[in-house]
């Protein structure tokens, strides 16, 4: 069985990717480990077990997975949040600033009602850019987003503490200093 030193040793640091100056965490070999999937889920699902959550909202990329496996675990609806013009039919949209290039996201329309509860989930929580602006989307629709959750946390980014000013708490698996 895993514990969280080993699934972080799993994860791979590429410096100056995909630009100097930025560093990309590599998940490859954390999902080529079943036990790691498993740890991980098994992480977030009992950490919110008791929360009162009506629906999960992911950021679509490499979060997508952890997020399908972790709205199994809790028996919750999935909703995905898209860069702009990859959302079919009616959408909101909000501009995320990010180091890397700002992008706007978009989501459904009405996918999630007046006063749901939201676990807002993205694989990795570093400057909050993505993060503000899914939570903005979802406050707009009239819901609560409880907290963020994320597999991976860089403190050194800021992005908890920008969370945390609007009223958002955090919780990540693992938290990985020095970036």
């Amino acid at each position: 069985m895993l514990d969280k030193t080993a699934v972080q040793q799993l994860i791979k640091t590429h410096p100056d990717f995909p630009k100097k100056g930025s560093n990309t965490r590599d998940l490859t070999y954390l999902l080529n480990e079943p036990g790691a999937l498993h740890f991980v889920t098994s992480d977030l699902a009992q950490r919110f077990l008791d929360a009162r959550i009506d629906r999960l909202v992911v950021l679509k990329g490499r979060g997508t997975m952890f997020a399908a496996a972790l709205a199994y675990k809790l028996n919750l609806p999935l909703v995905l949040i898209r860069d702009f013009g990859e959302e079919p039919g009616e959408v909101i949209f909000e501009r995320a600033p990010s180091a890397l290039g700002d992008r706007t996201l978009e989501m459904r329309e009405g996918i999630v009602q007046e006063g749901d509860r939201v676990l807002l989930f993205d694989d990795i929580l570093a400057s909050g850019g993505s993060l503000l602006a899914a939570a903005t989307l979802i406050r707009r629709q009239k819901a609560e987003v409880i907290s963020v959750a994320s597999l991976i946390s860089l403190p050194d980014k800021g992005g908890r503490d920008r969370l945390l000013e609007l009223g958002i708490p955090t919780y990540s698996v693992l938290a990985i200093e020095g970036d």
